[in-house]
């Protein structure tokens, strides 16, 4: 498995080493007619703060180094506030139990719950130790856990002991059958659990002198090295791990955190965001930490009330959020009228985002400047990103302009050939740069499908390029749903549907919504002389699958539109549901 990892970091390097100039690339891909045509969508912008080579543990020595006693971290719900210097300090005693219990470098470590401190304590931990981090998403039921831990051979999971109606604990020792790699359980709980550690007892496993060993043993991580796998899925829709290195990981988040203008302050920043997500670690915590931020968790998931309360009393300078968040606290907060006016900067993204809903943030929320993000996991997180001062319309009606160090072009096919498209039209959006993931794990098959022999990520979005560096995104190309910002995607839920004894053929895809920009539809014909309802089939999902995947709508029919060869035509569907005016499922 390491020499899989080994190969992919070198395949990266050699990618980089080979990155072309915007006068070589519209060569080669305009020689068909011998043309060098500056109209073709391509646009590469060198930046002016320099790509760095820093590993994650450096960074947060750096951070320590600049701001000792700066509070690093409030977590709200929890009643506590740590310092940086006493965050590296637990996360050193942490890491260094880990390599205690027998964790080797390299090794995954899952990272399993909501947004409490222990989650940001355990990610600095586990990449200070050499370690990979595995981010799981904290709504995975046991099947969908099973599926995370054993794809990428995880050798330990730190999570909570339950949330809400989670039993954390629980279930990570289930896993440990379907997963033979899976050798330790650590929980951030007070109670005894037969099989497994807590996690303030692995942070006394290691003596001083092994503690101390962590701090002086980061620079034998290379940057280059893999620190994070975040699972994303495929147009298969069966989920992939992408591996992304401490370079990507650290120069994103300095790229993103310069661009959004945290450097220029000792900002409060509202997460709101799940740490588990890219937006999360990177706009968060990565870019936080190479600006001195202090990070606010307002709430373990995002609810709305409690962020508008943190925003008042911490007095946040930034909060964080997708289009769907925004608009619920923008709904709090225009019945609580609470004291907000710190609030300076804010940034949404990661899903689609409307001109109405930018004004309505400046004007209830009293924030002067609201960017917009794009990016995706397999590219690290942003690559496009609103520049400071930039005319407002330009601000709300585009994703930004393209980051720094990154190449883009909007693609096309032409005659079984891919060619770049002219500014200004549609094309799939191809990404290349330092920021590019290493590869899906264990998934060479994928990752060649995703990324072509001359480094180009395709994105797999229809995207229109500016010549201005700014872009929109138009629609996707991949079959897949986002719903307030989570990506769903219809195969998954459409093989699940169809493991109901009644049910013969299901199909997934997305509707508008106002709030969360799409929901869940479901077509399902039933076989013969079956019958079930809509709430019927909801609650037959519920508990089987994550909560935000619960369709919306459920309609049942007697057969699908489909086209000559037998391909169910899912635009049709889509709006047929649509005009007939579906009815929401009444859940309980």
């Amino acid at each position: 498995m390491f020499s899989f990892v080994k190969h992919q970091i070198t395949r990266q390097i050699f990618r980089m080493s080979q990155l072309k100039s915007s006068e070589k690339y519209l060569h080669k891909r305009c020689r068909a007619t011998a043309v060098i045509n500056p109209e073709l969508s391509y646009r590469f912008y060198p930046g002016q703060l320099p790509i760095v080579d820093m590993t994650i543990g450096q960074l947060v020595d750096t951070a320590v180094e600049q701001w000792p006693n700066r509070e690093c971290l409030v977590s709200t719900h929890q009643n506590i506030r740590m310092t940086y210097l006493e965050v590296v300090n637990r996360a050193d005693k942490l890491a260094a139990g880990l390599k205690k219990l027998g964790l080797k470098r390299g090794d995954r470590v899952g990272v399993w719950g909501p947004n409490d401190f222990e989650w940001l304590l355990a990610f600095i931990a586990i990449t200070r130790a050499g370690l990979i981090m595995v981010g799981i998403n904290p709504a995975y039921q046991q099947n969908e856990l099973n599926y995370c831990l054993e794809k990428v051979a995880t050798s330990a999971i730190i999570a909570p002991t339950k949330f809400r109606r989670q039993e954390y604990g629980i279930m990570s020792l289930n896993a440990m059958e379907k997963c033979p790699s899976l050798k330790h359980i650590i929980l951030w709980s007070d109670d005894h659990i037969k099989g497994a550690h807590r996690l303030k007892d692995v942070e006394s496993l290691a003596s001083r002198v092994e503690v101390e060993a962590i701090a002086a043993s980061q620079n034998e991580i290379s940057p280059n090295d893999g620190c994070n796998i975040q699972f994303t899925s495929g147009t298969t829709g069966y989920p992939k791990a992408p591996l992304l290195s401490h370079k990507s990981f650290v120069n994103n988040g300095r790229q993103t955190g310069y661009r959004c203008g945290l450097p220029n302050d000792h900002h409060k920043v509202c997460m709101n965001v799940p740490l588990f997500h890219a937006f999360g670690m990177i706009h968060g915590f990565v870019a936080g930490f190479h600006s001195g931020s202090t990070l606010v968790l307002e709430s373990p998931v995002f609810n709305p009330k409690n962020s508008i309360d943190a925003i008042a009393r911490e007095k946040c300078t930034v909060a964080y959020g997708t289009p769907t968040m925004w608009v619920n606290m923008i709904d709090i907060q225009e019945r609580l009228q609470a004291p907000i006016e710190s609030i300076r900067l804010g940034t949404t993204g990661g899903a689609y985002v409307t001109p109405m809903l930018m004004k309505k943030i400046r004007k209830v929320m009293n924030i002067d400047r609201i960017s917009i993000v794009y990016g995706l996991t397999e590219s690290t997180a942003m690559i496009f990103q609103t520049i400071p001062g930039v005319n407002q319309e330009l601000n709300d009606t585009t994703v930004g302009r393209l980051h720094d160090h990154v190449e883009a072009m909007a693609s096309e096919v032409v005659d079984e050939n891919e060619q770049p498209v002219p500014f200004g039209t549609p094309g799939e959006l191809w990404a290349r740069g330092y920021c590019t993931m290493i590869g899906y794990w264990n998934d060479p098959e994928n990752t060649l499908k995703t990324i072509n022999k001359d480094g180009w990520l395709k994105t797999g979005d229809k995207f229109v390029l500016h010549a201005n560096g700014y872009g929109e995104v138009v629609g996707r190309l991949k079959d897949m749903i986002i719903r307030g910002g989570e990506n769903i995607f219809p195969k998954e839920l459409e093989s699940f549907f169809e493991t109901h004894p009644d049910v013969l053929e299901a199909h997934v895809f997305g509707v508008h919504d106002d709030v969360y920009g799409e929901e869940i539809c479901a077509c399902i014909r039933l076989r013969e002389n079956k019958k079930i309802t809509a709430e019927e089939m909801c609650n037959y999902a519920k508990g089987k699958i994550a909560h935000y995947k619960l369709p919306r709508y459920i309609q049942f029919v007697n057969e699908f539109p489909k086209t000559t060869s037998g391909k169910i035509q899912k635009f049709m569907l889509r709006q047929q549901m649509e005009s007939q005016g579906i009815v929401p499922i009444q859940k309980n």
